[in-house]
């Protein structure tokens, strides 16, 4: 099973982030030639019909440049007690035979190898990736011209397929969009794809394809982008969650008080962003997007097993996962965590503080002032919570 890198289908990184993201497309011939086998083809996607577990959510079906309603290949079956509606397999088909493009939606939810595909653009974006996969049969016109609100990588895994791509533009359109061949000039690419072709489309940008003389199966890795409006409310957000604006303020008292204390917010906002390290906050961005639901794999099952591993010198740090530290009472600490709420001896909470940042320390010396024991078992309990993690091994100490 091939393992997928980001430069497989960009190729070189800093010339493609240099010169072609967000700016102009980018055709590579061959960039996967020969590497097709783990990634989704057509007996995968019978056999996803067979099972006849899929929602009909995830696959659509258009005709002639419109969607065909799902009524026409779905049927209604009992679960149990519960009726539900199921894909049928055969009017899929029959709709495919007599010219309909059935397109699988988020197929790295319900396929692993898909999922696999998405981890090289979670790492290389710093946000969710999705896996569309879009099955058109022979000499049949795809969608018409439009444009996407994603960046999109196309690759040809069966068949061949004709695009036509045009200019990105300066100023995009909205999020989604239609043409027609006069309003659009000539397309700056005009390919028949081929198994192992990788086409990039940055948002925005104009495209069209159809199939050829055979079946044709091509699959699009589609990356959102994060703008800087995302960044900067995550930013915000992040800064604000601090004890200073948890406050409950009366807008409506008439008497300028919260005009005056809105003032002294903003303005001690102001000073918080003034001293945030932007390299710093550079890096929580990222690690923060790439933990993101839907980005990359779970692997919690593996992650738990794990920490029933750690042992007292394992060397274990903080997590990205937010943690609301609140105020000590009575030597325990309140700390907010995934929806969890536990109160900690204060020693726990200010051993959290200070590995704030790349600090590490072993498990049997995170909670001073206990046995061995006991700080170990904290440790794996907030390993279990997402809070620590493994960092290695102490020099000379046993996991």
């Amino acid at each position: 099973m091939d393992i997928y890198t980001f430069e497989d289908f960009v190729g070189d990184r800093d010339v493609f982030f240099a010169q072609y993201f967000n700016r102009k497309p980018l055709l590579r011939r061959g960039a996967l030639a020969g590497r097709l086998d783990g990634l989704p083809s057509v007996r995968h996607l019978d056999d996803l019909l067979a099972l006849e577990t899929v929602p009909p959510s995830y696959l659509r079906v258009t005709k002639g440049g419109k969607g065909v309603p799902s009524g026409a290949y779905t049927r209604t079956v009992a679960r149990g007690a519960a009726l539900a509606e199921a894909l049928n397999p055969e009017k899929v088909y029959e709709l495919f035979r007599s010219g309909g493009t059935v397109t699988w939606n988020s197929l790295h939810h319900v396929l692993p190898s898909a999922r696999r595909l998405t981890e090289p653009f979670t790492d290389a974006f710093a946000g969710p990736a999705e896996v569309v996969v879009f099955v058109t049969p022979a000499r049949t016109d795809g969608f018409s011209p439009h444009h996407d609100s994603i960046d999109v990588f196309v690759v040809q895994m069966d068949g061949t397929k004709t695009w036509r791509v045009w200019d990105t533009p300066d100023e995009r359109r909205g999020d989604e969009g239609s043409y027609t061949p006069e309003e659009l000039g000539e397309p700056v690419i005009e390919v028949t794809l081929e198994p192992g072709d990788v086409l990039y489309v940055p948002h925005g940008t104009p495209h069209a394809a159809s199939a050829r003389s055979e079946l044709s199966l091509h699959l699009s890795v589609g990356v959102e982008p994060r703008r800087w409006r995302h960044l900067l409310t995550d930013t915000v957000a992040a800064l604000v969650a601090e004890d200073d604006f948890h406050a409950v303020p009366h807008l409506t008292d008439g008497g300028g008080t919260a005009v005056a204390a809105l003032a002294d917010k903003l303005a001690l906002l102001g000073e918080r962003l003034a001293r945030l390290d932007a390299a710093a906050e550079a890096e929580r961005l990222t690690d923060v997007g790439r933990a993101r639901e839907g980005a990359g794999r779970g692997r919690e099952f593996a992650r738990l097993a794990a920490v029933d591993t750690l042992g007292p010198g394992t060397l274990i740090r903080r997590t990205t996962t937010p943690v609301e530290i609140g105020s000590s009472a009575d030597g325990k600490t309140g700390l907010h965590v995934a929806g969890h709420h536990l109160n900690v001896p204060d020693a726990v909470a200010d051993a959290l503080r200070a590995l704030d940042g790349e600090q590490a320390v072993t498990a049997a010396t995170f909670f001073p002032g206990v046995p061995e024991a006991r700080s170990l078992g904290v440790a794996r309990g907030l390993a279990r919570l997402g809070v620590l993690e493994a960092a290695g091994a102490a020099p000379g100490a046993s996991r």
